[in-house]
């Protein structure tokens, strides 16, 4: 009962055991980590370091590390974002997928952008590129051409960044998709800040007016998310309203920024600061001063005490602007200083963010190293369980074959030694028939019978008389040696052989091998020493094999075993133990 109240314990457990892993399984799923990662990126990455370490089938290695590069970028971690993006394309179900190959191949130039590697980031943009032109997709084809853009606007080569711009837009400009189209309106904005930045104003305000197009088009067709287009026209109607004032069409720039006025996305804390700039090129500096303020705030709420970053500075850099508008000269000095300080810091930081990316790209290698180890050492030791499963079974085959292999040769002794026992009663009963016939004979002389017949049963004529006769001659010699056992005589020879049996030199070796089959005197005395050595073995088994040898004759325990095996082809133990098997096998 206690072993079935066990075993029953041990299947509920395994059960549970197997529910928790299913529904972990479940949990964790791409979608799930996508959904999380932008609010909660370190629950994210994991999330996907238990996934990883159970080997979860809802989620395959090449997402996890597509996942994880996508949360390092939420979390500003380029370096580690570089990492499990090179990982990621580095699988061959990302390398043999085109959509997934441009999605990291552009995940990684944008992350060696973000570190300045731009010539690395060109190398592979064009690959990209390539790619994209394959896959007929003018979406893609058109962000890959904005991602090649960037590099070179970060290395200020701006005409080469103009004319990549310009590629990508041509590229998405006829498409009727709306997703393609939100990438346009993207383009557009870029391409507009790149102008500005080089003062050529006239070509912005154009792109400009190419990106409120698309933005009405994209208004009157069904996709996009609630209040995208009222976001999209917001961003727009701001950026306008500062080009403008810088190019001088102070009248037209007013008019932009009635329209971002009435939009909802100027109502919005967090947006209402987009019109800010243009506020200071038209020097409305209190205003502008009124809208950073609330910018300060919602800064405040969001980032807590982190002062240390670029949104910070462009906050105090318009304080700095406003107040120097104002002619608050002390208010703007004092800006202007923090500007300098928050400058310092965040290169300071950024170079400790960068040592501290390194330092865990270095611990996330080491750690790969141990796991690649690990699995090794798991794998040696799977290697050497089989290895000695296979020893393990290989002896049970040995095991096994020299069982049935002494089982056989038991059988086989057996045999042997029933028929040795056999042989040896039919020679003494030879012997003693042929002594027996010889005094009947001897006795019919000496009374002189009358009649000169020999009896029917002995009646022989010709070559078999003389065979018979020759054979009576051996078996005479045999039994008088066997009955005196003269055998035993350490001395006794061929001499004492050819006396006992009245035998020439001549007859002697030839009746040996013909009726003893021995081919000398010495094989044939052994082989009665070793007959004799049976029948004491048979009477008397409590004596040992020593004093059966010494008993028989023999020199030496090892020439006793010789002579043996010589003649029955089996040593004696091993005949003893046939003995014993046949005397189990006879008992009731």
């Amino acid at each position: 009962m206690k072993v079935l109240k066990l075993l029953l314990i041990f299947i509920v457990l395994s059960g549970l055991k197997g529910m928790y892993a299913s529904a972990q399984d479940n949990a964790i799923t791409p979608q799930y980590i996508q959904k999380i990662h932008l609010q909660d990126p370190e629950r994210a990455l994991h999330l996907l370091d238990s996934a990883e370490q159970h080997r979860l089938s809802s989620i395959k290695p090449y997402e996890i590390d597509m996942l994880r590069a996508m949360c390092y970028e939420v979390a500003g971690e380029y370096v580690l974002k570089e990492k499990y993006t090179r990982q990621a394309l580095a699988s061959d179900s990302v390398q043999l997928v085109p959509s997934r190959k441009i999605r990291m191949l552009t995940a990684l130039i944008e992350t060696l952008v973000e570190q300045g590697k731009n010539e690395e980031a060109i190398r592979y943009g064009r690959e990209a590129m390539d790619l994209a032109r394959s896959l007929n997709n003018p979406g893609k084809e058109g962000d890959t051409f904005l991602s090649i853009g960037r590099v070179y606007r970060n290395m200020n080569r701006v005409d080469e960044a103009l004319d990549l711009y310009l590629q990508g837009i041509k590229v998405m400009k006829e498409s009727a998709n709306v997703r393609v189209m939100a990438s346009l309106s993207t383009a557009y904005g870029e391409t507009m800040a790149l102008l500005m930045d080089n003062n050529r104003l006239e070509e912005a305000v154009e792109i400009g007016k190419e990106r409120e197009t698309i933005i009405k088009r994209m208004s009157g067709m069904p996709g996009p998310p609630p209040g995208y287009i009222d976001q999209q026209y917001g961003f727009h109607y701001s950026k306008m309203a500062c080009l403008l004032m810088l190019a001088g069409q102070e009248q037209e720039a007013g008019t932009y920024y009635r329209k971002f006025t009435q939009t909802e996305f100027s109502k919005s804390p967090a947006h209402a600061g987009e019109i800010i700039p243009y506020l200071l090129e038209a020097r409305r500096y209190a205003d502008a001063l009124k809208l950073n303020k609330a910018d300060m705030v919602n800064f405040q709420e969001a980032y807590g005490s982190d002062t240390v970053n670029y949104v910070y500075w462009i906050i105090i850099d318009r304080f700095a602007q406003a107040y120097r508008g104002l002619r608050l000269y002390k208010e703007a000095d004092a800006y202007q200083l923090r500007l300098t300080v928050l400058y310092d810091s965040i290169y300071s930081r950024e170079q400790a963010s960068r040592a501290h990316q390194y330092a865990i790209a270095f611990s996330l290698h080491e750690k790969d190293l141990q796991l690649a180890e690990s699995r090794i050492q798991s794998q040696k030791r799977g290697f050497w369980l089989i290895g000695s499963c296979v020893v393990v079974l290989l002896l049970c085959v040995l095991v096994g074959v020299v069982y049935r292999n002494w089982r056989i040769t038991l059988r086989r002794n057996k045999i042997a030694a029933k028929q040795i026992d056999e042989l040896l009663a039919q020679r003494e009963e030879a012997r003693n028939a042929c002594c027996s016939k010889t005094d009947s004979l001897l006795m019919a002389q000496t009374e002189g019978a009358a009649s000169e017949q020999v009896p029917a049963g002995l009646q022989e004529t010709g070559e078999e008389k003389v065979v018979s006769m020759d054979y009576e001659r051996f078996l005479r010699m045999e039994y008088a040696l066997v009955s005196d056992r003269l055998f035993l005589q350490p001395n006794f020879g061929r001499d004492g052989l050819m006396n006992l049996g009245n035998i020439n030199k001549n007859d002697l070796p030839r009746m040996l091998r013909k009726y003893a089959h021995a081919d000398n005197v010495s094989t044939y005395l052994n082989r009665l020493r070793v007959e004799y050595a049976v029948k004491l073995m048979t009477e008397k088994p409590y004596l040992s094999f020593d004093a059966v040898a010494k008993e028989a004759s023999f020199n030496s325990h090892s020439t006793f075993y010789r002579a043996f095996y010589k003649v029955y082809g089996m040593t004696p133990s091993q005949y003893m133990k046939a003995q014993e098997g046949l005397s189990e096998e006879s008992m009731p």
